[in-house]
């Protein structure tokens, strides 16, 4: 997770492309959720593969917590008419950790400055209206294994710290593993009753996967 992220953000419920014409240009609005700078550039290269034969893949994104990186492209199209609009979606909608790139297929009539602008802004709108918006929250993977004496007794627990069994994945081997996704705002109170079953040896693997995972809050 980038430096300065919050745990919980409003971000799209799921990645989108929708499209529409406007005076026989044909305009494609694609909302993804990308976590950094980096995530997003590469992104973002990948468009004029999908739509190798469109003009312009035109972009913005927002990025972060409180000091969010905001940046935004025209893309050859005329300055201020393509990437200030589709920003602008981003902001407007309280979006994060959001890009969205709009491709432009030119039908042969020029749309001029405001036409353009409203043609990007529309499309952004589109695709984030059908994307949905939700708050998302970062979680970490937890894999905890036990012996089959103290399963139920695990699996009540878990029950009480919220993780309805739809939430845990359980494998019974050897001895019972249980893996479950643990939101960042609980893990702090997790670890200490956690640290001590495996202490007491309740517990023989206590494990946790630091690479964030981005998932509805459900909590």
């Amino acid at each position: 997770m980038a430096a300065g992220q919050l745990n919980v953000f409003r971000a799209p419920r799921r990645d989108c492309d929708a499209e529409f014409t406007e005076k026989r240009s044909r305009f494609i609005g694609s909302v993804r959720i990308v976590l950094d700078a980096d995530e997003a550039a590469e992104t973002i290269k990948r468009f004029p593969e999908l739509y190798p034969k469109a003009n312009h893949h035109c972009w913005g994104y927002r990025i972060g917590g409180g000091a969010s990186l905001e940046h935004c492209s025209d893309a050859g199209e005329p300055a201020g008419t393509a990437g200030r609009p589709i920003l602008g979606t981003i902001k407007r909608h309280e979006l994060t950790n959001t890009l969205i790139v709009v491709t432009r297929y030119f039908g042969g009539i020029k749309l001029g400055v405001r036409g353009l602008i409203d043609a990007y802004k529309a499309a952004a709108e589109l695709a984030v209206e059908q994307a949905g918006a939700v708050e998302m929250e970062f979680h970490n993977a937890l894999r905890l294994r036990c012996g089959y004496d103290y399963s139920k007794t695990l699996s009540s627990t878990l029950r009480k710290w919220g993780f309805s069994e739809e939430r845990v994945n359980i494998e019974y081997g050897a001895d019972v593993v249980m893996k479950l996704e643990v939101p960042l705002s609980m893990r702090a109170e997790l670890e200490a009753p956690l640290a001590e079953m495996a202490q007491r040896s309740f517990l023989t693997e206590l494990s946790w996967n630091e690479e964030p995972l981005v998932r509805e809050r459900w909590r």
